[in-house]
């Protein structure tokens, strides 16, 4: 693993940089430096010596405290604040892009001739996207960071620091679940399902959402939420399951009902249902 601090090549002259293109470049490594060392209290020990001396030792670019005090940040406190406030912007793409090939896959293979087909394949999305969830969430650096954030920003609520990190969030979050809802309203059409009242579409990937996150930063500590045997592949074979895969297929049967009027057209599903965490990921 690369240290927040090794040095790398570096160039033979230090290109000249404005403004914008310094603000940008330290903070980069300010991002690299609270990912390489975690998050601790907050974001303190990410110190103005620290990030100059690694933009220095992979730009060639010299930092100093002349160069942003006054000029791109009011002190080192706003630039930890900073900081933290880029974290919160990351987006955590992993999950995304891994649940929608696992469904890729699954709609491949579905069988949307018969009500037992299409609840069967539902049954099989929830189960891999879970899965898939799970085998990158519990190994995202990113991932990791973003909510670790997303908790001191919470426990800070009230501070201007701590506002300023949670509208981020909020604005994220936004973002995040109208693709989710896309994602499930492509779903239900590719296997022709309807909301059961009172539900909405935003209901049901809230709930899936938060037992993504909730699942997710347990299996992070190994707590036994995987390696569940189910006799729910074909011809009653066994599957291995997980506690969200568990969880999210329960969800899908109190929120989601068969549409007996659908009959199927051609077509992948649109894009996918997609299952994420942290302010840019997105739920089913």
């Amino acid at each position: 693993m690369t240290g927040a601090d090794d040095t790398g090549p570096r160039p033979a002259t230090a290109p000249r940089r404005t403004r914008s293109e310094l603000r940008a470049l330290v903070l980069a490594a300010g991002v690299e430096v609270l990912r390489h060392d975690g998050l601790g209290a907050g974001a303190e020990h990410v110190t103005f010596k620290r990030v100059f001396a690694r933009v220095e030792a992979t730009t060639g670019t010299r930092v100093t405290n002349a160069s942003v005090i006054g000029r791109i940040w009011d002190n080192q406190a706003d630039f930890q604040s900073a900081v933290l406030t880029a974290v919160a912007t990351d987006e955590v793409v992993d999950q995304e892009h891994a649940v929608q090939a696992a469904a890729a896959a699954v709609a491949a293979a579905a069988d949307r001739s018969s009500p037992e087909g299409r609840r069967g394949a539902l049954r099989e999305l929830m189960r891999v996207a879970a899965q898939a969830d799970l085998d990158t969430g519990t190994t995202s650096r990113a991932w990791a960071t973003v909510i670790g954030v997303w908790a001191l920003a919470s426990g800070a609520r009230g501070s201007p620091a701590g506002d300023r990190v949670l509208g981020v969030l909020r604005h994220g979050h936004d973002a995040a679940d109208r693709r989710a809802n896309a994602a499930t309203e492509a779903m239900m059409d590719f296997l022709g399902l309807r909301l059961r009242p009172p539900f909405t579409v935003d209901h049901f990937t809230q709930a899936c959402i938060a037992l993504v996150e909730g699942c997710t930063l347990r299996d992070r500590t190994d707590a036994g939420i995987r390696g569940i045997t189910l006799a729910t592949g074909p011809d009653g074979t066994d599957q291995e399951w997980t506690v969200l895969g568990v969880g999210m297929d329960a969800l899908a049967d109190q929120f989601l009902e068969l549409d007996p009027d659908w009959s199927p057209e051609p077509g992948p599903l649109g894009g996918g249902p997609v299952a994420g965490t942290g302010p840019d990921g997105s739920g089913l």
